[in-house]
């Protein structure tokens, strides 16, 4: 099959971003070297937006270009601290979830295989990942909640996950128990968050479960 490649957008703009922090830098510290008699409030905040701009700008550069590539092998997400592949016979299908009956902005994945997952996960892309999702994970925690009353039961997390073949501890067992509790409120165990719009998101879908579909009818004939 030919690879699917979805461009990042958050990674464009930041060469851009960058120059124009570098060059307001730049250019104030001539300013100030030749022409402020003393440095004010003005100044300062002049500074502040230059540099925050060379920060955005370097934050920019360091996204991935890609952030999923489809191939033969199955689906690979790429993030700014690691990666995680997920085989095609690994996962049903994948779709725009839903919380609080509105769209996410995320990619959500019906997973049926978590060792695909969690063996070769980095500890410090699992970190990352439950850090950045952590306001879904709260959202769908208190979306199975009757009343509001078994959230704090639900986000008590053990250190000790199995699964039919594996047994993780740490990082990888709390990972893995937030994969069943998002997939209990919401049908998807692993999510990837986007910022493409919502109709952009619908179609990459369509395509990766067509994608899916041929690869693995293929591997069965």
């Amino acid at each position: 099959m030919e690879p699917i490649l979805v461009s990042q957008t958050s990674h464009q703009g930041g060469a851009r971003l960058l120059l124009s922090g570098l060059g307001a830098f730049t250019g104030l510290v001539l300013f100030t070297a030749l022409f402020a008699g003393q440095f004010n409030l003005w100044l300062a905040l002049a500074y502040i937006a230059a540099l925050m701009a060379i920060f955005l700008g370097f934050a920019k550069l360091a996204e991935p270009r890609h952030f999923l590539r489809c191939d033969e092998q199955g689906v690979h997400y790429y993030h700014r601290y690691g990666s995680w592949s997920l085989p095609w016979s690994s996962f049903l299908y994948c779709a725009v979830p839903q919380l609080e009956q509105q769209d996410l902005s995320f990619i959500g994945f019906k997973v049926t295989d978590y060792d695909a997952v969690l063996q070769p996960l980095r500890l410090r892309l699992a970190v990352r990942l439950m850090t950045e999702q952590r306001p879904l994970f709260i959202t769908a925690v208190k979306q199975g909640c009757t009343g509001g009353q078994c959230a704090s039961e639900l986000l008590s997390e053990k250190d000790i996950f199995a699964t039919a073949n594996q047994r993780y501890d740490g990082i990888k067992a709390v990972f893995a128990q937030r994969m069943q509790r998002l997939a209990q409120a919401s049908g998807f165990d692993l999510f990837v968050a986007t910022s493409l719009t919502a109709e952009q998101t619908a179609a990459l879908c369509q395509q990766i479960n067509k994608a899916r579909l041929q690869i693995i009818q293929n591997t069965a004939t």
